[in-house]
């Protein structure tokens, strides 16, 4: 089915990207024959739209790509028959998601003065960005707060809100969203950086994060682990 024939209001929404539609269909093609395959994914595609129906209007986003993406990814998990640990998947969400962090890790090491000071104005940019969205689009990413410790080279900032994780949650898909979130964690680390994050949106009032060059000593002072559903999350050794 042609995305432009979905039963999607688009005056709300927008329609999940080409790299989304790709992940999913090389997920489908690696389970099944190409006739279930094809089968599979319009269904997948009209799961998407019946989604969207009930979903806050999220269409006039900075960045629609890290909300109906992952939805896309949902759907496809609502539909097939046979569900994959999500262990078997990752690599494929994080490339979809992130794999431009593979390109910049040649470039970009946080280890390094400059490059840190970039990413805290990044990050600075994003957050901003985030804080005007949220006046006009309250169901989207809520900020907590963002602070950059130049002298240490420490950049931390938290959403209290994840439309990711408001809608895992609105459909008992909770034990899915972690291969979004673990994304952030292998990004950082193609940087040449680590993430520390004690808890998320699903799991805490907030997703904090806190993001050092892998050599910085803070890093050392805290190991991964996975719950019960496969997030990872840092633990203070």
């Amino acid at each position: 089915m042609k995305e432009s024939e979905l039963p999607i209001d688009l005056s709300k929404h927008v329609i999940y990207t080409k790299k989304a539609k790709e992940c999913v269909q090389k997920l489908l093609h690696r389970y099944y024959d190409d006739e279930t395959a094809a089968a599979l994914w319009e269904k997948v595609q009209l799961q998407y739209a019946e989604y969207l129906k009930d979903e806050p209007a999220l269409g006039g986003a900075k960045i629609t790509v890290s909300i109906y993406d992952p939805i896309l990814i949902f759907a496809w998990y609502a539909v097939v028959p046979d569900k994959p640990p999500i262990e078997e998947i990752q690599q494929d969400v994080y490339d979809c998601f992130m794999g431009s962090f593979d390109t910049l890790g040649k470039v970009f090491n946080l280890n390094r003065k400059l490059d840190n000071r970039l990413a805290g104005r990044i990050f600075k940019k994003t957050s901003d960005t985030r804080e005007k969205e949220i006046k006009e689009l309250p169901a989207s990413f809520r900020m907590g707060g963002f602070s950059y410790d130049r002298e240490n080279g420490v950049v931390r900032y938290s959403f209290t809100q994840c439309p990711n994780a408001e809608f895992a949650k609105r459909h008992h898909m909770e034990h899915i969203l972690p291969v979004m979130c673990n994304c952030d964690h292998l990004a950082m680390q193609k940087l040449h950086a680590a993430l520390i994050r004690e808890g998320t949106c699903c799991t805490a009032p907030c997703c904090d994060y806190c993001i050092v060059g892998d050599q910085n000593p803070i890093a050392a002072e805290y190991t991964l682990v996975k719950d019960e559903n496969g997030l990872l999350l840092s633990v203070k050794k």
